[in-house]
């Protein structure tokens, strides 16, 4: 019995660790996350782009003959297509991320990626200058200091990567 108690907190710890390990973004991982912010606009003209080709290109469906076993149904095919394209549903679980990450931030987040990613002023686009802007923005006193705007904008990145399905935080 104490055998099995100490070989499952054994387990457990290897675990924890091993969870930590694989559950943190990396220093290459925050400037992917940070250029899917940048080419926001772009990955929606690409989604938009990559419908019209899966929907409206004609394509040769039926090469060896026979009948086919998809549905006949257009609104079925369309569907069909489009959740089977691993392209379109990448662009889409990244786009919708981005939205919902912006959505849910809070107005120093929100002004963080204005400035950095989406060129609200283009003047402003240095840590510094940002995190001058937010101090500017803020209805007290406090300096938000350069580390803190990196600490916010590191909890955006995470809950972007969440929300694509890069890292579980669980």
């Amino acid at each position: 019995m104490n055998y099995r108690i100490s070989r499952l907190n054994i387990l457990k710890i290897i675990e924890n660790k091993y969870r930590r390990f694989l559950m943190s973004l990396g220093k290459e991982d925050i400037p992917k996350l940070e250029q899917f912010f940048r080419n926001y606009e772009d990955m929606k003209g690409q989604l938009l782009y990559r419908r019209y080709e899966l929907l409206y290109k004609p394509q040769d469906t039926n090469t060896g003959g026979g009948k086919s076993n998809l549905p006949s149904s257009p609104v079925e095919n369309e569907v069909t297509k489009l959740h089977s394209d691993l392209k379109y549903n990448n662009l889409q679980a990244i786009i919708q991320a981005i939205e919902d990450v912006y959505n849910n931030a809070t107005q120093e987040q929100k002004l963080i990626v204005d400035y950095r990613y989406w060129e609200k002023d283009l003047t402003i686009y240095e840590w510094p200058d940002i995190a001058h802007e937010l101090t500017k923005a803020r209805k007290d006193n406090k300096v938000i200091s350069r580390d803190a705007t990196l600490r916010m904008r590191n909890q955006l990145m995470r809950e972007t990567a969440k929300r694509i399905g890069w890292v579980s935080f669980d």
